[in-house]
């Protein structure tokens, strides 16, 4: 079987297993709890071959250490290969979500974003840089960073790379404190089991803090060698839109739809997001008439699914596999006992060793998800006096500045890639701006613990 074959088959295999998932939601048939887990092993094992040496070790650690376990606890086949499905519904957001991203790009709303800057008398590119990244982010999570760095280049006369992209990067984590489309934020309301009206207005007033932070970092950017771009903006043609109203309608529509549906449904946020990542652009396609151009898109986007998610794949399933083992153990309460002592039973001191630990870890190359599935599943919230929106609102403000920090993070990777520089370069420039953050957002997380707002 050749390559391409290959990745058809096991794309096509990864959307089963989500669909599968989704309706497993609203069926509860434990044959389709074992499919999808069964499936999602299959998927850890045609993945791990292909992806880097650092995932391939990680990943395999895991999944062995998770095996011991279950074995030493004793635990029946069916549930260890459950454990493999306990991270299906992440995967199933990474999977639905571009097509969100498809059905903007085949409406042609990006090249009317592009065309609408072209026209302003006024050129202000990295405060629009960081405006499309913080809205747009939001949805099409990565890939914002590259569409925002397209629309630079043919829109704005001139800037430099690398200090735009930079602020990119910071404008992009933004997202990663309440959207409700990133699946760092799913992750946390599944581990501590609550739910997104608990946490999203908080992690968004974080998000504005952080933001806050990053604009003034922003007069102390320097980028040695920072390639200057000059461009003459393209001349529009006559029937070319520069109207976004369609865009923004879009996007308050998803919104609504999505906090509509988690007020008057059972089903949880990342569900609702899921389906409606599968739905709303459909209906949107059909009612703008373009399901034909959306359909083939799509399907194109489809098949190369498996390729662009394999490191999703492999971390995430083996990190849920590994959580499910640890919940079989007294390790949990171990470290929350020894947090709880090293912190001399301050809730900030906890803070700041929690979020500094998530650090320490992404900037040897551990994923994040691993580092929050093993501090969530292990830390109890009652152990340290406090709720579980605070402990996911914690994570989540872990996981955003290791993020920022790390040069192995897929945001970082993004944003060296697209400056066609190293990774290392844009962790040197965000040292010092992680660190005030690290600093700051525990203060504000800990005073809305004595506000009483978590």
């Amino acid at each position: 079987m050749n390559k391409e074959r290959f990745i058809l088959l096991v794309s096509i295999g990864s959307y089963v297993t989500a669909f599968l998932y989704l309706f497993s939601v609203f069926i509860e048939q434990q044959w389709l709890l074992i499919t999808y887990s069964f499936l999602a092993f299959f998927l850890v094992l045609c993945a791990i071959p292909i992806v880097g040496k650092i995932n391939q070790m990680i990943a395999s650690l895991l999944v062995l250490i998770g095996f011991f376990i279950y074995f030493t606890e004793g635990v029946s086949v069916n549930e260890i290969m459950i454990g493999f499905g306990a991270n299906i519904n992440l995967l199933t957001l990474f999977l639905f979500v571009p097509f969100i991203g498809v059905y903007l790009s085949s409406a042609g709303y990006l090249n009317q974003i592009k065309h609408l800057l072209e026209t302003r008398k006024e050129n202000h590119p990295y405060r629009l840089s960081s405006l499309l990244t913080a809205t747009m982010g939001s949805v099409l999570n990565l890939g914002s960073m590259a569409i925002v760095h397209r629309i630079a280049e043919g829109s704005f006369r001139s800037f430099d790379r690398g200090k735009l992209l930079l602020v990119v990067l910071r404008s992009f984590a933004f997202c990663m404190f309440w959207s409700p489309y990133f699946v760092n934020v799913g992750l946390v309301l599944t581990l501590f089991h609550v739910e997104w009206q608990a946490i999203g207005a908080l992690g968004f007033s974080l998000g504005l803090v952080y933001l806050l932070i990053s604009a003034f970092f922003f007069y102390h950017i320097r980028i040695p060698q920072d390639e200057g771009i000059i461009a003459e903006p393209t001349t529009l043609k006559g029937n070319q839109s520069t109207s976004i109203r369609p865009v923004i309608f879009f996007f308050i529509g998803l919104f609504g739809c999505s906090f509509l549906f988690d007020a008057v449904s059972d089903v949880n946020m990342l569900t609702i997001v899921s389906i409606l990542a599968l739905a709303y652009p459909l209906l949107w396609a059909i009612t703008t008439k373009r399901l034909r151009l959306f359909v083939q898109d799509s399907v194109q986007s489809m098949k190369t699914s498996f390729a662009r998610l394999k490191n999703e794949i492999v971390i995430f399933i083996s990190a849920g596999f590994f959580g499910g083992a640890l919940s079989y153990t007294t390790i949990g309460t171990q470290i929350s006992q020894f947090i709880y002592e090293l912190s001399i039973g301050s809730i900030l001191a906890m803070s700041f060793l929690v979020i500094l630990f998530a650090i320490a870890l992404a900037m040897i190359g551990i994923h994040p998800v691993v580092i929050v599935i093993g501090i969530g599943s292990s830390l109890s919230p009652d152990v340290f006096g406090v709720s579980a929106e605070y402990m996911a609102l914690l994570l989540l403000v872990a996981w955003t500045l290791a993020t920022q920090l790390s040069p192995f993070s897929g945001s970082i990777l993004m944003t060296a890639g697209l400056a066609n520089r190293s990774p290392f370069l844009f962790m040197k420039q965000n040292i010092l701006f992680v660190f005030t953050n690290v600093i700051v957002l525990p203060f504000i997380l800990y005073l809305f613990l004595v506000l009483h707002l978590v």
